[in-house]
């Protein structure tokens, strides 16, 4: 292999300053404050290489299953030790755990879906990872929107069978067939 010329070196440069500075903008929107604690900086390096913390920490779980979740990426491809990923369920499973208060639904994301029952679950729930122009322009009877729910249970959504009843009845009133 050949060292790289000075114009590689440059063109490196500037697209690690261009990442650098996207990153540094996003920052304070897509970064919740984490709490201290072992596994904090662990969770910051690793996990907000792929997602927006945001996103990611609208879960929540034991540390086992964050554990099952960390696996996954890891199979995904991340770059993370046996050790780290230890570190990172426990301290996950520790501030997100099952009990922790999920974060409120944005009231820009509330607009507009009727006020029926099921709808604090649905913007609870998907709208952890999805806006709504994801799904406006689907229409399917309830078999089909409970099968799109558990499809992302089966992509790493944690979610009780009550959840998954309540959005898969809530979707299939107000986006069923017509």
């Amino acid at each position: 292999m050949f060292p790289p010329t000075r114009g590689a070196a440059v063109l490196a440069g500037i697209a690690l300053s261009a990442a650098s500075l996207s990153l540094q903008a996003q920052a304070p929107a897509a970064t919740p404050p984490l709490p201290d604690g072992p596994g904090r900086a662990q969770v910051t390096m690793q996990c907000a290489n792929c997602h927006a913390l945001d996103v990611a920490l609208s879960k929540r779980g034991t540390a086992d299953e964050w554990s099952a979740i960390v696996k996954t990426m890891v199979e995904r491809g991340a770059v993370i030790t046996n050790a780290d990923a230890a570190t990172i369920a426990a301290y996950l499973g520790q501030h997100f755990g099952p009990n922790a208060a999920a974060p409120a639904a944005r009231p820009a994301q509330v607009a507009g879906l009727p006020d029926l029952p099921g709808r604090d679950v649905l913007t609870r729930r998907c709208m952890q990872c999805h806006q709504m122009s994801m799904w406006t322009a689907l229409r399917q009877d309830r078999k089909a929107w409970e099968s799109t729910v558990y499809r992302m249970v089966g992509r790493g959504a944690l979610w009780t069978e009550d959840d998954i009843r309540a959005m898969a009845d809530y979707l299939a009133r107000i986006r069923g067939p017509q």
